[in-house]
């Protein structure tokens, strides 16, 4: 598949995008363990894909047997540990990124792409990119996969954002088994749009760019260039080739697609109606 005009396909990457950390924001590496893990672990690493990041509710389990509500219980136990274990390796997999954007040669990773001209998908936004993103990038709205913890101590806080004329709306995602809800897909494309209507540009994040991120980016191409979750997928690939995408994220983009497509075909069916 060939992007076409104004599609993804000749982005600007940006070598020099690879962003140091202060002082403050190297201490900060110390703090309390966080989660946004697995997504940096080396290429031969695995990781638990496709499980939901939200523990069964009470009312799921009333009324079952005590079997069942073992079994719910133990879905929920699993859910924690592994967002647990997500907060444990936030910050080794943090420095493993830190320095897949410093290497030299093949192994390096820029550490955001341009995806097209309204899109911009990357890493961690350190507050020590905030000139670049906002001068030389034109971003104006940031869009956040990460729960707080994750940004708390490196990253400009929604009032930072709102103080250099970017609108942040996060989007909070588990790491590693974490999939960004439908709705989530639905008000974080709506984002991006009202800034591509003013010419402007939007940086959509998690922890490393490669997952909760490139759902949501894939979700906006969906949208924009009338893609198959697949399509979209293959094109950013094409520009940031170290996404990751899993099974249960392809499958809310299979949903977000389909939702696109009844929306569609609901609108050909009403003017098909009125002429």
């Amino acid at each position: 598949m060939e992007p076409g005009p104004g599609a993804p396909g000749s982005p600007a990457k940006h070598p020099e995008a690879r962003p140091e950390v202060s002082e403050s924001e190297a201490a900060a590496q110390t703090a309390s363990p966080s989660r946004e893990a697995a997504n940096d672990l080396p290429p031969s690493s695995s990781s638990p894909s496709g499980l939901s990041s939200r523990p069964p509710t009470a009312s799921l389990g009333a009324g079952r047997p005590p079997l069942c509500q073992a079994g719910w219980g133990g879905m929920a136990a699993g859910t924690f540990l592994e967002a647990g274990l997500a907060r444990v390796l936030f910050y080794p997999t943090l420095l493993y990124t830190l320095f897949r954007g410093k290497v030299p040669g093949r192994a390096r990773r820029d550490w955001y792409h341009r995806i097209d001209p309204t899109v911009l998908l990357g890493a961690l936004p350190l507050r020590s990119m905030t000139r670049r993103l906002v001068q030389d990038e034109n971003v104006r709205g940031v869009i956040t996969m990460n729960e707080e913890y994750e940004t708390r101590f490196l990253c400009n806080s929604s009032k930072e954002w709102k103080n250099v004329g970017v609108e942040q709306l996060r989007l909070s995602t588990v790491d590693m088994t974490g999939v960004p809800t439908l709705a989530d897909l639905q008000k974080g494309v709506r984002f991006a749009l009202k800034y591509q209507s003013l010419g402007q540009c939007v940086y959509v994040h998690c922890k490393a760019g490669r997952s909760r991120s490139a759902t949501m980016v894939a979700a906006y191409l969906i949208q924009v260039y009338n893609w198959s979750p697949e399509e979209a997928v293959r094109a950013i690939t094409k520009i940031r080739s170290h996404i990751h995408i899993r099974s249960g994220q392809l499958e809310v983009l299979k949903e977000f697609h389909k939702e696109i497509t009844a929306g569609a075909a609901k609108k050909e069916t009403y003017h098909t109606s009125q002429t």
